[in-house]
């Protein structure tokens, strides 16, 4: 009887469909979806938008029928879950350490394509609570933050300097966390801290939460750029990452082909399609008020791991 139950629950669970965030169709009508792509901040931006309709486009020019292109909203955690059960081709990545495990596993192809550079940014409140110097690296601000923050948990008093993470297993918690780290601290292994924020949400809601709060927070370009201009006023960019590789906070995205991808053909002909000149210009003419969101991949269009 009960593993029969059991078996009912597992049944249940495996049946639960997820629905994409959006499909995309170059302009056409008619046609299937033959390519389903798992990824975040790119998606909300529209980058994954544009990309799809381009590639649907150059794919009719060479000879292709019209088809669809699904987009499915996932971080990267998620996105590796779902080229593991078949639920998207492609997933587009950010966490090297993360993507070579799942190209190991079996779970994705090998290579990892490297597909762009996004730029991982530090911002806060203007009033700067925690009296960060622009000039100051990233672990220095890091630390100053902690010092004043931790200093009022100490004192059991209320502190104005409080940080947001997405506490959500996403590139971004992953960068936080390590940026904590790195300066001996883990704020979340503590009991609860009044000015550390555990927020589990996707890009563009965690920015919108922590502008509005008044908090530091770590965010990417593209998802600052996406905002409403009204509340990026509300914030400040202490830190932003530059496109050398050795920056602490730049923000490669790489693409996985999934092992067990739908259309194989179809998902190696994107991944090869983007880090073609044509998909290459497709990512830096891609703008928001008139600003570049992302930079090109680098030469070697491997990911690096």
């Amino acid at each position: 009887m009960f593993k029969s139950a059991l078996s009912l629950v597992f049944l249940a669970a495996s049946s639960l469909a997820v629905d994409p965030a959006a499909v995309y169709s170059g302009g056409y009508s008619g046609g299937s979806v033959q390519l389903r792509i798992g990824n975040g901040g790119a998606g909300q931006s529209g980058l994954i938008k544009a990309l799809a309709d381009a590639f649907i486009q150059s794919s009719v020019k060479n000879g292709s029928s019209p088809f669809k292109v699904a987009w499915y909203k996932s971080d990267t955690t998620e996105s590796i879950n779902y080229l593991k059960d078949d639920t998207i081709d492609v997933g587009i990545t950010y966490t090297p350490a993360a993507e070579d495990i799942a190209i190991k596993q079996g779970v994705a192809k090998q290579p990892a394509w490297y597909a762009w550079r996004d730029h991982f940014m530090l911002v806060g409140p203007r009033s700067n609570p925690a009296q960060l110097n622009k000039a100051d690296d990233i672990k220095t601000m890091f630390s100053n933050i902690y010092a004043i923050a931790s200093a009022g948990d100490a004192a059991n008093v209320t502190t104005p300097v409080r940080f947001l993470t997405r506490y959500d297993k996403s590139a971004t918690n992953i960068k936080d966390s390590q940026l904590w780290i790195e300066i001996g601290q883990v704020p979340w292994a503590t009991k609860y801290s009044t000015w550390y924020h555990q927020y589990i949400a996707y890009p563009i809601q965690a920015l919108t939460a922590a502008i509005l709060l008044e908090e530091y927070t770590i965010t990417d370009r593209g998802t600052y750029l996406s905002i409403d201009q009204e509340l990026a006023n509300k914030t400040v960019i202490y830190k932003a990452a530059t496109d050398d590789a050795a920056d602490p906070l730049l923000n490669p995205a790489h693409m996985l082909v999934g092992k067990k991808a739908s259309n194989m053909k179809k998902a190696d002909a994107f991944a090869q399609w983007v880090i073609s000149s044509e998909g290459q210009d497709v990512i830096t003419g891609f703008k928001k008020n008139g600003q570049q969101l992302y930079t090109a991949a680098p030469a070697n269009k491997t990911a690096p791991f």
